[in-house]
């Protein structure tokens, strides 16, 4: 698996569309209108790409001096398979060459394994964000 830089302007930025829509509003319920924000137009995004099929992507903003993972996501049937893990860590080897030394992250409490699985701790309160209980999440490399 591989990820793949993409802007906003992007033709394959409809392929973030479609995987927001069906993870977060069809799967979890989130409503559309919270699946894009300001943020987007000035964030990095990656696409998650398996045998030339796109199978998930996330947004990544800068935030003070660390950077932040937001909108995280992975089509259901390729899940559980370390395609997470890998992006993740793709995507830290990809930080750390630009000198950023830590990531942020608001996850889902539900999911928040996922992330202490690829080295996060948690930090902070669970708050509610888009009505689920979220916790804030940072791994320092």
């Amino acid at each position: 698996m591989k990820i793949k830089q993409i802007s906003f302007l992007d033709k394959d930025f409809s392929n973030i569309r479609d995987i927001r829509k069906i993870v977060f509003a069809d799967e979890m319920g989130i409503p559309e209108h919270e699946l894009f924000d300001k943020f987007d137009q000035e964030s990095d995004h990656f696409i998650f790409v398996e045998q030339n099929n796109v199978i998930g992507s996330v947004r990544i903003r800068q935030v003070e001096d660390c950077i932040k993972l937001e909108r995280m996501a992975i089509y259901e049937e390729f899940r559980w398979k370390n395609f997470g893990y890998d992006a993740i860590s793709q995507i830290i080897n990809y930080y750390k060459n630009k000198s950023f030394t830590k990531i942020i992250l608001d996850s889902i409490y539900d999911i928040r394994n996922f992330y202490k699985k690829c080295g996060f701790v948690e930090v902070g309160k669970i708050f509610d964000r888009v009505n689920l209980p979220h916790i804030r999440m940072e791994l320092s490399f």
